[in-house]
């Protein structure tokens, strides 16, 4: 359940603090703007949609490494959650090599690092169900998809952001689903 509810709150204050924000484009603008220095509304987006959210995800990822029986999958994924959490350092649009906009994004790069790395373990691991291991595998390869169409000049950063998220949440929306079901 708090797979869902991270994805539900990210969602639900997404909606809601862009559109409280008029300089919010859902189009071509990172989250991370809503949350920025200066900001409307920083401090509420901040604490719901990278704080309260990545706790969240921080004990989704200890109940699925439970499940999964697997320590090392539920460390790597609740440290994917603890990185989710120090998002909510907010980014300085003006000044990006401020110290916080570095922390931002080294924290933003930490935390997707973590769940990548969590998703490696589970598709090397034979212990683990062969459906959770092609899931890992299939959101692994869409995200190195989305960083490839980046790179090659396919889509802008903001599109691959996008992507990024919806696999993200969409691999825990699915992962919560089924370990609802099974459990």
């Amino acid at each position: 359940m708090l797979g869902l509810s991270s994805v539900f709150l990210f969602l639900g204050a997404l909606v809601v603090l862009g559109n409280l924000n008029e300089d919010f484009s859902f189009a071509n603008d990172f989250v991370s703007k809503l949350g920025a220095t200066g900001a409307p509304n920083a401090l509420w987006w901040n604490l719901l949609g990278f704080v309260l959210v990545g706790v969240l995800l921080m004990g989704f990822g200890i109940i699925y490494g439970a499940f999964l029986r697997d320590r090392l999958t539920g460390g790597l994924l609740a440290l994917f959650g603890a990185g989710f959490v120090f998002v909510a350092i907010p980014f300085d649009f003006v000044d990006s090599n401020s110290a916080t906009s570095k922390a931002h994004f080294i924290a933003v790069c930490l935390a997707l690092g973590c769940w990548l790395c969590g998703l490696a373990r589970m598709s090397h691991n034979q212990l683990t169900d062969k459906t959770i291991r092609r899931r890992a595998n299939v959101a692994a390869v869409a995200i190195v998809l989305a960083i490839i169409g980046f790179v090659t000049g396919l889509w802008t950063m903001p599109m691959t952001h996008r992507m990024v998220f919806g696999v993200v949440f969409g691999w825990t929306a699915i992962s919560s689903i089924y370990l609802l079901k099974t459990s």
